[in-house]
């Protein structure tokens, strides 16, 4: 049975039962896939459900600026994470919830839909775990700070943002990765998946209950420098980023600048290079017959123990196993 996907200019997108030919993305063990591909876009939904916990995997990738309603989760109450892209959405009588790559937020889904924005070319992923309230209870039990909002909206028709967008941290980004390589099956996929999803919960509590980080005015022209910076690290994985001397070219101390910086890229500036250093790695391991010495090496690695000890830190497997694949 065909299933539509509604745009906000009265259009629909179709989808079809499974997934598109050649799709080589996360699949959610056990999940149910609708995917549509037409001459303007790509869209792939993998959705899970058990008795205390669903899990929405979103794909979206269009060749042309598409407003479209998101479906709202299987329980009331639950997490909204931006994958890859930015993300811009919004709630009618709530407004905006905008959430940048890796920042999440809690939500109570009412009556109202979410409207989200997909810019041309560009992919966006996003997961959604939504909880039944035994769970969540459960939980908040060790969050008093937290209860109250959650515990408010309970049983409320309308919609509302329990939690500001945070960035999720290194180790929740972790969990989901475990959530989406789930390598079981049958009864053994659910038991796994709840402890997972438990210690999801647990993550971005913990995340939500810290206090928020002051916050950095900028203008244009420091956002323009922000945004060089960070394509000057995508482009050299091997290079050194020394805070001191950044700081100085932006213009700022260096307290300011750490703070900015995550403020625009949702982590630290360690971190966001790690992660362009393992990107580029893994580009390299997957595409070409390079050893893992030379790829070290390019990613910035002196010492190949070094590079293959974090590469492990950050996937959860060798590189060697790529390269074998």
């Amino acid at each position: 049975m065909e299933e539509i996907l509604d745009l906000r200019d009265d259009h629909s997108f179709p989808l079809r039962p499974g997934l598109p030919d050649g799709y080589r993305g996360f699949i959610l063990r056990g999940a149910i896939s609708v995917s549509g591909q037409t001459a303007s876009g790509t869209v792939v939904m993998q959705n899970l459900k058990y008795s205390d916990f669903a899990i929405q995997l979103g794909i979206y990738k269009f060749l042309h600026l598409v407003s479209c309603f998101l479906r709202p989760p299987a329980f009331q109450t639950g997490s909204f994470l931006a994958l890859k892209n930015n993300l811009k959405s919004r709630i009618p009588e709530i407004g905006s919830l905008k959430l940048k790559e890796n920042q999440f937020s809690f939500i109570h889904y009412g009556k109202e839909i979410v409207l989200a924005d997909f810019k041309a070319d560009k992919e966006y992923r996003f997961l959604e775990i939504s909880c039944s309230e035994d769970m969540l209870t459960q939980t908040l039990l060790h969050f008093p700070g937290l209860a109250d909002s959650f515990q408010r909206s309970s049983g409320q028709l309308f919609s509302s943002i329990l939690t500001p967008q945070r960035p999720a941290s290194d180790q929740t980004l972790k969990i989901v990765q475990d959530i989406l390589r789930s390598s079981f099956g049958g009864q053994m996929n659910e038991v796994f998946l709840e402890d997972k999803i438990r210690e999801y919960v647990w993550s971005l509590m913990i995340e939500s209950s810290r206090k928020e980080e002051p916050q950095v005015t900028l203008n244009t022209k420091e956002k323009e420098l922000l945004e060089g910076l960070g394509n000057r690290m995508k482009e050299n994985p091997d290079g050194r980023f020394p805070i001191s001397t950044l700081a100085r070219e932006m213009g700022m101390n260096e307290m300011t600048f750490k703070l900015a910086f995550k403020q625009e890229f949702g982590k630290g500036i360690f971190e966001y290079h790690l992660d362009q250093r393992m990107k580029e790695a893994h580009r390299l391991l997957k595409n070409s017959h390079l050893p893992i010495k030379k790829i070290a090496g390019m990613v910035g690695y002196e010492l190949t123990t070094s590079f293959i000890t974090k590469f492990i830190e950050y996937f959860g497997y060798p590189p060697s196993r790529i390269q074998r694949k």
